[in-house]
């Protein structure tokens, strides 16, 4: 056909309809992926919980609990929450999660411990939107008691510390018809942060979860790849590994898809390739300290993700990188203890990663328990730890070697002894006479603010520490004193770098006779100094009608790092529509770092006379009720006088006799004082001049006997 035979009317219409449609509705690619450079890095909010996943709901708590697994499943308290696509058929659509120990009603109430001890659970769920949570289908059980989730995996759970422990999961991933679990076997619990294991193992389950069978393909108690992380690949799963405990690197291992029982089929990236059946070959891909890790592909941005429990900041992180073996960007702190105590855990749920949500589960010590919750992602740098060899790993001598600088007294580097806070090294410093301290130079951005962090321990006749840092010019920027310090201990300092463009940072001490020091695990970081930004929702000022119901819009609140903050918004005023006036609310908000809002204020008019009468009777004098002004006798007016004002000053009600012309001719009146939002009961009358014909009785509030201008509703009884 030809087009050109088209009327022109119509061809123009059908390009102004093409031309509206490609400017209103952005390309499929536009909308379902964000593909960033390699260069470029993500970083994401703080977390909101979303939902409970696990347990009942705590007093006062107000979000969704949909799987309510303490009345269905005897869960009442629960461990890590480990998920994974478990989908074995397309068409059935399904993710697993497994949990650590477990118990029933007879919870001990904090942590681990109580009655029907199970070292790990198994739940499923085929719920596709967890906006509101995640809805269970079923936790493995046996058919004779359907409501009590159990075991899956066996632990003889032998107390004592010399046996199997317990079973804890620490991964899982589904290949073709088969679901893998990686789990530690523990042999006892140490102090905070650390345990021992007899060894690390594969189980697996062709049967959806019913029955778990132990491989035998195990890695042993010292093996970097005590904990793990999955991710399916090119035909390979690739496992992140980190020693058992919170304080170690990330290490990486991968093998095909069909060989995942194969113990020597494993190969171990050692920083340049992929060695085979080789695990010393392993070199860190993420530093210390790193635990309990999750790792997704996003498709959105294109990007691999992390999240993990950072011990020293005592906060779930996020990192992200462009490839698996390395490039993975500073930490973007999630969720952090400070407002979520006791938290660890941070499994990323896999079917929410092709936007900027992230949804994952994070558990709770005190509460034991997993609960969902979510950041949101975006494009951005991630503040990077400003000090070089923070942890004393790339030091190769037992001599204190560049960057650091040993700036005076005896000390070295305590190499591979067990005495790092984390990893395999740490400082030692030694002496009975003098100063001792080591330093660093760090390249700083003038007039910053930034927080130092550091782990030491010492000798218990130490009294005389300091941590801090120096301008330039040798000037003490700020310092914290320490004393004795049994375990490894925070030291904090937050300072402002003014003119200068590098600082000394430094930890030392002066020795009370033979005084030592161990440390480790140092961080600079710029503190972020941006406020939120608090915005109105609806107008900033609103105008109300006396005793008219008032709703609050409330407002928004948004932070450079945290995200939205709207739920921790802080409104102080109120708002009584009893009373005529000028309100004000005002909201502001605090961030994570302690930078407050400026305070954004709405400003509500309650608008109406300021009193009110109301139930107004009109008698004679022999108290008959009146419909019309007779022309003689008493004519008396009772009503309920109510102050709609926040005064109490004395008010004036008055009944006023008006001739036809509207002159006065007879006023009487009641001064009183009623407080702000009462009301009373007040009379007025007089005798009426006999002659009255066309006259009007008025009862009113008035300014003044003199002015008798109405400052409240007017009642009017007529002839």
């Amino acid at each position: 056909m030809n087009h050109n035979n088209r009327p022109k009317s119509v061809l123009t219409t059908i390009l102004l309809m093409l031309l509206i449609l490609s400017l209103t509705v952005p390309s499929l690619a536009e909308t379902s992926t964000m593909t960033l450079s390699p260069t470029e890095e993500l970083i994401a909010s703080k977390a909101v919980k979303i939902a409970r996943v696990t347990g009942p709901t705590l007093e006062g708590e107000t979000i969704p609990n949909p799987s309510q697994t303490h009345t269905n499943y005897a869960l009442r308290a629960t461990d890590l929450g480990v998920i994974w696509d478990a989908t074995t058929d397309p068409d059935d659509k399904k993710v697993m999660i497994a949990f650590g120990d477990s118990y029933d009603d007879g919870w001990g109430g904090f942590g681990g411990g109580g009655t029907g001890w199970r070292g790990n659970l198994l739940a499923i769920s085929k719920d596709t939107d967890v906006s509101d949570g995640i809805l269970f289908s079923t936790m493995i059980a046996d058919p004779a008691t359907p409501n009590y989730a159990k075991e899956i995996i066996h632990s003889d759970h032998i107390t004592n510390g010399s046996g199997d422990f317990t079973a804890i999961p620490t991964a899982g991933i589904t290949v073709g018809a088969r679901h893998y679990i990686h789990y530690m076997q523990i042999k006892n619990w140490g102090a905070a942060g650390r345990w021992n294991t007899n060894f690390s193992e594969i189980a697996y389950s062709d049967d959806e979860g019913q029955n778990w069978t132990k491989s035998g393909v195990k890695w042993g108690a010292t093996s970097k790849f005590g904990q793990a992380a999955y991710l399916k690949e090119d035909g390979y799963v690739y496992m992140f590994g980190t020693p058992v405990g919170r304080f170690d690197a990330a290490y990486l291992a991968r093998v095909a898809e069909a060989d995942m029982l194969d113990f020597e089929q494993y190969e171990y990236w050692n920083g340049t390739g992929w060695v085979l059946n080789n695990e010393a070959a392993a070199v860190p891909i993420v530093e210390q300290p790193v635990s309990e890790l999750s790792v997704v592909y996003n498709s959105y941005y294109n990007k691999y993700m992390m999240t993990y429990l950072n011990e020293n900041r005592y906060a779930i992180v996020m990192r992200s990188s462009s490839s698996l073996t390395g490039g993975w960007s500073a930490e973007t702190e999630i969720a952090t203890g400070a407002e979520y105590p006791g938290l660890y855990g941070a499994f990323i749920h896999p079917w929410t990663n092709d936007g900027r949500d992230l949804y994952f589960l994070m558990s709770e010590w005190g509460p034991y328990n997993v609960v969902l919750m979510k950041s949101k992602l975006d494009v951005g740098t991630p503040a990077k730890n400003l000090i070089a060899d923070p942890s004393f790993e790339n030091q190769t001598t037992g001599s204190i070697a560049a960057p650091w600088v040993l700036e005076s007294g005896n000390g070295g580097i305590d190499r591979n002894l067990g005495l790092a806070r984390g990893g395999k090294n740490n400082v030692w410093m030694r002496n009975n006479v003098g100063w001792n301290a080591i330093t660093q130079s760090v390249p700083v951005i003038p007039n910053t603010e930034y927080r130092l962090t550091g782990f030491l321990k010492s000798s218990q006749n130490l009294n005389d520490g300091y941590f801090g840092a120096r301008g330039s010019a040798g000037k003490i920027l700020a310092e914290v004193k320490y004393g004795r310090n049994d375990s490894y201990t925070k030291q904090t300092v937050k300072f402002n770098s003014g003119a200068n463009t590098s600082v000394t940072v430094f930890s030392g001490y002066w020795t009370n006779g033979d005084t030592w020091v161990q440390m480790d695990d140092f961080m600079l970081l710029a503190v972020d100094a941006t406020a939120p930004v608090v915005t109105l929702n609806g107008e900033q000022t609103v105008q109300v009608n006396l005793d008219d119901s008032f709703t609050d819009l409330g407002a928004t609140a948004i932070d450079n790092l945290d995200g939205d903050l709207t739920h921790k918004i802080v409104k102080e005023g109120t708002v009584d529509t009893s009373v005529v006036g000028t309100y004000t609310l005002t909201y502001k908000v605090t961030d994570a770092e302690g930078n407050t809002s400026n305070p954004v204020t709405r400003t509500i008019v309650v608008t109406g006379p300021e009193y009110s009468i109301n139930n107004v009777i009109f008698t004679d004098g022999s108290l008959n009720l009146l419909e019309q002004l007779p022309q003689k006798g008493m004519v008396i007016a009772t009503a309920e006088l109510r102050s709609n004002t926040s005064s109490t000053t004395p008010v004036t009600l008055v009944l006023v006799l008006y001739n036809k012309k509207g002159g006065v001719e007879n006023v009487a009146g009641i001064s009183q004082s009623i407080t702000s939002g009462a009301t009373e009961t007040v009379t007025a009358g007089f005798m009426l001049p006999g002659n009255s014909s066309g006259y009007t009785a008025k009862l009113f509030v008035a300014d003044s006997i003199a002015g008798l201008q109405p400052i409240s509703n007017v009642s009017i009884l007529v002839q």
